[in-house]
């Protein structure tokens, strides 16, 4: 990220900070940039749990908002998409497989395909959510890696987490991921998530990319995982709200792109 980027997101916060407030519109005129630049500003500072976006602008994160809020108002984004998406990620697991699933929102969906169907296979995950959604399901073997903390994800990361991701071999891989293009690959907003996606892709022998479609054409801070020069299967789940275009990009990548089924 550039000084000038990093001197508008701070000035975006200190407006937050002082007005509790934002909008897109008038921060685009100050700033001299995009609407579109501004968004992608909020939607970062929404990641770091400084604001919240709402439409047309954002408002500050209160005390008082618990991390347990700020998931479930993103899995409520998009969540159509998102059940078409994991429902159909759901059709390549394989009884007896051993399989890591990512935190988030849309392989949150992915599990609880899992449970529904009670499918035999072994779990393994950092999300808490996810653990707790197939905790009650006996066919599931479920091991949930340890670490710190990071509760705007309610996922666990860290040194820890990835000593024991090498210790580990899955027969898939089911990721969630913030931005997806033909030039950047996979980006994430943090290196902690960089090095724990990295670590899982080198001991799976199958990748699954889930993503919607505000994930595609989108790039994030830090690129992780030459995804065009693995030497394995790679798939990308995406919805139907993706063009044509984007999809022939990204099948540069070396990725067999699925369309996710039962959307209009």
């Amino acid at each position: 990220m550039g000084i000038e980027a990093i001197r508008r997101k701070e000035f975006i916060k200190r407006v937050v900070t002082d007005r509790g407030g934002i909008s897109v519109a008038e921060t685009a005129r100050k700033l001299d940039v995009s609407e579109v630049t501004v968004r992608r500003y909020l939607e970062e500072l929404e990641k770091e749990g400084i604001l919240i976006r709402t439409y047309g602008g954002a408002v500050k994160t209160q005390n008082n908002i618990s991390a347990e809020f700020l998931f479930k108002k993103k899995t409520g984004r998009n969540l159509k998409e998102k059940r078409a998406i994991a429902r159909t990620a759901f059709k390549f697991v394989n009884q007896g497989e051993s399989i890591f699933i990512d935190a988030g929102t849309t392989t949150l969906e992915l599990a609880r395909c899992i449970r529904e169907n009670r499918l035999k296979i072994t779990v393994a995950t950092t999300s808490l959510p996810i653990a707790s959604e197939l905790a009650d399901t006996e066919t599931v073997k479920l091991l949930l890696l340890g670490g710190f903390l990071r509760r705007e994800l309610f996922d666990l990361f860290g040194p820890f987490t990835v000593g024991e991701l090498k210790h580990l071999t899955f027969n898939q891989a089911f990721l969630g991921v913030d931005g997806i293009s033909f030039r950047d690959g996979l980006t994430t907003t943090d290196s902690v998530t960089a090095l724990i996606e990295e670590t899982v892709m080198e001991r799976s022998r199958v990748i699954n990319i889930l993503a919607d479609h505000t994930k595609i054409g989108h790039v994030a801070l830090i690129p992780y995982g030459n995804i065009k020069s693995m030497n394995k299967t790679r798939r990308l789940i995406i919805d139907r709200k993706v063009s044509s275009g984007e999809i022939r990009k990204l099948q540069k990548l070396g990725l067999k792109v699925v369309l996710a089924q039962g959307q209009p």
